[in-house]
């Protein structure tokens, strides 16, 4: 029982003050309230006294005279005077070394410590130095610190939770030593996982420090997390309702095709028995209009109820896909407030956007919704945003949808994210495409071995042949210009009624519309859909379009980028794909005869265009697609049979993929190769063995780097982007009213207010990305608002069928 003394001192020892209440929260409290908030939110059991130790000792810094100084001062003067960059991470690194005695332990859990307010590189790629040499040469009050702490702490107790989180590191590190012993490190590296570990560890610190601190200013009780208990009548609910769903809703939909969907049902329930099964990483290969995501949703829902997941989250690479999909999930579990639609086009409601944004932050909700780009940064960002969302990704149920999106780049890295979730986390990935990469082994960074869901693909391929897939890239001596691109596609919609144009890049998609406008306009109805216009436009759009196609009297092209390749559910008769790999045609066929509507297969020609109309002189990997895909193409001529007489057969997709792979990926090209520090390097590198830093660090230190935790982390978080930097200037466009209206309203907001924010997020909706070269040649078109931070696109300067516009549209008045 602590004497009246350490209870005075405990009250006096600050964690956080607030000036406005003049309430002070003691450093007892934060850290009790931290460790076991972070500790109860561990899926993880092995790193239970890791987490809890460190929510224990990652703010003890604040017991140093500067720290409790600074807060006195605030208490009597205001947040004003607060003094920004006080070390308070590095005490509480220095008593895990003194009192852990297992050395790797100790410079893990140390690590962590150190990195609560930011990760940074355990050894400095410029300057070789290492990141606890630094801690331990920094001048702190450490001995001040350290009797003020057992003053409020029992130093016997500490020294406990020490010895349970070095047998906790000790786990981790057999379970490493294990995995990598039986892959022959064919899948990852030891130091990878033991990052990844570590990001794990830092996500729920950082979840726990920001929960309470939070808690504190707001004058709450910390939050409750959904226990496994609701969580496990959540998921029996949401089965019901699925059920029910799918029997009222696919099953008996004429409009789904009759046909097919004995088959999707098939697959379907191919999918609900594997989720009795006890694998870990599962593949759903099947065509398109299989019924892919809802069989995938229905696997995640019974897996998760078997084996007591705590979330199911859905990935989809674009936006496009996922709001259409977010809205099914919902529909087919029978509660949108379990559902989290996580991505920058979301609207709330009036009052829920401070919920909606807590919610993004923490992920704390059975169902998440969310992008590629998301779930990425999540695993490699250096944004502590990002990291605080890491540990939800244990003992859950994760999604891929259309994986073959996952850019080349990103493909290393990604495998080995999967391998640690699947084999470290307790999670279960299910990656789904109609053109899974055939899983060829390489040297290293492969995924482990996957259990197909439905079987092999080949069994639905003769009951989901939808189309012929044509090679006409012969045609005019595989040069073909917009003018005979055009031609040929109102040749062919003469022969099927509806045409859908794909090609490669924005300024020939819009060329070929703009030259079929001007010479078929009255004959035919045309559309165009393109990234040069803002998400309600594109939505808007593609709403118009399915309409128009339900008319099947009417003739119809549609000219496009890829953005309409995956999951976009219109069917027109016939597409012409400009060649780019083999997936990319075989995702444009799944907009083709989507539900054999037609009664006859549909055709799939790949055409291919002429430098000059589609200029692919810095689309390295369209031109890599196009060799992989050429060299099946040249084979398929002379030999039909190998392929089974089709370009989308299952031993066609195999020899693309071998080709690609083989011989057109340039060395580590997706390991995310980036310079730094003059060094060429990857971001796999970074991650694991860091060769640049060790080098570094021997000719500063004179010695071999002897550490299990090498990485630079913050030069590969900073670097990593799921996109890039190809549209890089936001705009917002005045595209309708509301549009319109919402610009106005944010040039009189105050751009400190949160009234402003919460327009800037509906007018995400509005936003285009353009080059830098165009934004020159706007110029004045384009005006600033929110003190010269938020661009706005004047009117006049936007068309809704082609989108942002280098010459203004000239209306004409006739009185």
């Amino acid at each position: 029982m602590e004497n009246k003394k350490e209870k005075s001192l405990a009250k006096e020892m600050f964690a956080h003050v607030d000036y406005e209440t003049q309430r002070c929260q003691s450093m007892k409290e934060h850290a009790h309230n931290v460790a076991e908030y972070a500790q109860n939110s561990c899926q993880m059991p092995e790193l239970k006294p890791l987490v809890y130790l460190l929510g224990l000792l990652h703010d003890i810094g604040k017991l140093g005279t500067a720290n409790q100084a600074d807060f006195e001062n605030i208490l009597q003067h205001g947040d004003q005077v607060h003094k920004h960059g006080l070390d308070h991470s590095t005490a509480g690194g220095r008593m895990v070394q003194e009192f852990m005695t297992n050395p790797s332990a100790a410079e893990f859990a140390s690590t962590a410590s150190y990195f609560h307010h930011g990760v940074s590189d355990c050894i400095d790629l410029g300057s070789g130095k290492s990141l606890q040499k630094s801690r331990r040469e920094k001048e702190i009050e450490y001995d001040a610190i350290k009797e003020k702490f057992f003053q409020i702490y029992d130093k016997d107790m500490i020294k406990k939770c020490c010895e349970e989180a070095a047998s906790a590191y000790q786990y981790m590190e057999e379970q490493i030593k294990a995995f990598v012993k039986r892959y022959k490190s064919k899948c990852g590296n030891g130091y990878f996982f033991m990052g990844m570990y570590l990001r794990t560890v830092l996500s729920l610190l950082i979840d726990g420090d920001w929960t309470d601190t939070a808690s504190f200013f707001d004058d709450v009780p910390l939050p409750e997390r959904i226990s496994n208990e609701e969580t496990q009548e959540i998921w029996k609910q949401c089965i019901q309702n699925f059920e029910q769903y799918l029997k009222n809703e696919i099953q008996k939909n004429p409009a789904n095709g009759n046909l097919l969907n004995v088959f999707r049902q098939e697959i379907s329930d191919s999918c609900r028995m594997a989720a009795d099964t006890e694998q870990k990483l599962y593949r759903l290969t099947v065509p398109t209009g299989a019924g892919k995501t809802l069989s995938s949703l229905r696997f995640a829902l019974y897996h998760a109820a078997r084996t007591q997941k705590q979330h199911i989250i859905y990935i989809a690479p674009f936006t496009s896909i996922l709001e259409q999909n977010a809205e099914e999930i919902r529909k087919a579990v029978g509660d949108d407030s379990v559902v989290l639609e996580h991505h920058c086009n979301v609207i709330c409601e009036e009052g829920e956007e401070e919920r909606y944004r807590s919610l993004t932050e923490t992920w704390d909700t059975p169902i998440i919704v969310t992008t590629a780009v998301q779930i990425l940064n999540t695993l490699f960002s250096d944004q502590k945003s990002c990291i605080r969302r890491m540990h939800v990704l244990s003992n859950s149920i994760i999604i891929f949808d259309e994986v073959q999106a996952i850019p080349v780049k990103c493909t290393s890295l990604f495998h080995l994210a999967v391998n640690f979730l699947t084999q470290f986390c307790k999670t279960t990935v299910v990656l789904c495409s109609a053109t899974q990469p055939t899983l060829i082994p390489f040297e290293k960074n492969n995924i482990c071995e996957c259990t197909e869901m439905a079987g092999l693909a080949e069994k639905y391929a003769t009951a989901f042949k939808r189309v012929e897939i044509v090679d006409a890239t012969d045609m005019c001596d595989g040069k073909m210009e917009i003018e005979d691109l055009s031609n040929f596609a109102v040749e062919k919609v003469e022969e099927y009624q509806s045409v859908l144009i794909v090609v490669n890049t924005v300024s020939c998609a819009l060329k070929v519309f703009e030259y079929l406008k001007r010479k078929y306009q009255d004959e035919t109805i045309l559309f165009h859909l393109s990234t040069n216009m803002c998400p309600q436009n594109r939505l808007d759009k593609l709403a118009e379009i399915k309409n128009t196609l339900l008319d099947h009297s009417q003739k119809v092209i549609c000219v496009s980028t890829q953005l309409v390749e995956a999951g976009v559910n219109f069917s027109f008769g016939c597409v012409i794909r400009s060649m780019a790999g083999l997936d990319n045609v075989i995702q444009a066929a799944g907009r083709c005869n989507r539900h054999k509507e037609f009664g006859k297969l549909g055709a799939v020609y790949i055409v291919k265009m002429s430098k000059e109309a589609e200029k692919l002189t810095y689309l390295k990997e369209i031109q890599n697609a196009q060799n992989a895909l050429q060299k099946v193409l040249d084979d398929f001529r002379q030999n039909p049979e190998k392929y089974n007489r089709a370009l989308d057969s299952e031993e066609s997709v195999k020899a693309y993929y071998w080709n690609y792979y083989h011989f057109q990926l340039e060395e580590k090209l997706s390991e995310y190769p980036i310079k730094a520090c003059g060094a060429n390097t990857t971001l796999v590198e970074l991650l694991g063995v860091n060769n640049v830093g060790r080098k570094q660090y021997e000719r500063t230190y004179g010695e071999k780097a002897k550490t299990k935790l090498p990485q630079a982390f913050q030069t590969a978080g900073q670097a990593f982007e799921v996109i890039g930097d190809t549209h890089k200037i936001n705009i917002i466009v005045p595209y309708n009213e509301e549009a319109k209206r919402l610009i106005d309203e944010l040039s009189m907001a105050d751009v400190r207010s949160g009234a402003c924010k919460k327009i800037l997020r509906k007018l995400q909706r509005y936003t285009v990305g353009i080059s830098a070269t165009k934004r020159e040649k706007l110029n004045n078109a384009i005006y600033t608002l929110c003190d010269n931070e938020v661009l706005v696109l004047c009117e006049g300067y936007y068309d809704e069928d082609i989108g942002v516009i280098e010459e203004p549209k000239m209306e004409t008045n006739f009185m």
